[in-house]
Parts: C-alpha cells; structure tokens; sequence
C-alpha cells in the first residue's frame, strides 16, 4: 500500500514537474523545447517504475496497481481532454498522453524484471 501512495505521489509531482519544465524549454527553444520536455518526462517515468520494480522479477505482470496509481494523475488528465474538447487533434493527443505514460511505465516495469531476472556474478 506505501508503495500504491508513493507512486500516486510521485506521478502528481510529474504533473507539475512537467509543466514547469514544458514551460521553461518552450520560451527557451520554442517547438524544440517541448520535444525535449517530452523526451525527459519519458525518461521521468521509465525511472521512478525502474526503480519503484527493482528486484522484482514479474514487475511488468503483477505491479499494475503501483504502474495504474503512478500513472492515474495522466489517465484523469487525457481522460478530460477527450471528454472536454471537441477539437480531433486535442482528442488525439489526449489518447497519446494516456498511451504513452502507460507504455514508458510498463516499459520501466518491463526493464527491472529484465534485471532481476539476470543472474548476479
């Protein structure tokens, strides 16, 4: 359960953490900045699931409450860009918000189950 509320903790902070760094990059290098900002949120989300999945070798098949609860703040976020916007290409990205955290994180999930499932020297 501590690591359920750590995630849900940890994918609210990405929120915010994404918006500032969105922000930043946009005003610094404009269209580039968000495809940078988009980039390190990728690799914001492969790490905290990499390292929440450390030392479990079924990460990417039985840790889906914690993959579901890092992951709900950009659910709930894609989820009301479908609904609100009638515009197709908000629409769409909002299936991409939701399709993409999910697969970094199972990605991540995936990558320490790898790990741990390799023989240590």
């Amino acid at each position: 359960m501590a690591r359920v509320i750590m995630a849900l903790l940890m994918g609210l902070f990405s929120l915010f953490l994404f918006f500032v760094v969105a922000e930043a990059a946009s005003y610094f290098l404009g269209n580039a900045g968000l495809i940078l900002a988009l980039i390190l949120m990728a690799a914001y989300f492969f790490i905290v699931q990499y390292r929440a999945s450390r030392d479990n070798p079924d990460a990417y098949r039985k840790d889906w409450p914690v993959m579901l609860s890092f992951d709900a703040t950009w659910i709930i976020v894609g989820f009301l860009m479908i609904l609100r916007e009638r515009n197709q290409a908000a629409i769409f990205q909002g299936l991409e918000i939701i399709f993409s955290c999910l697969a970094v994180t199972w990605a991540g999930a995936f990558a320490a189950s790898m790990k741990a499932r390799r023989p240590s020297l």
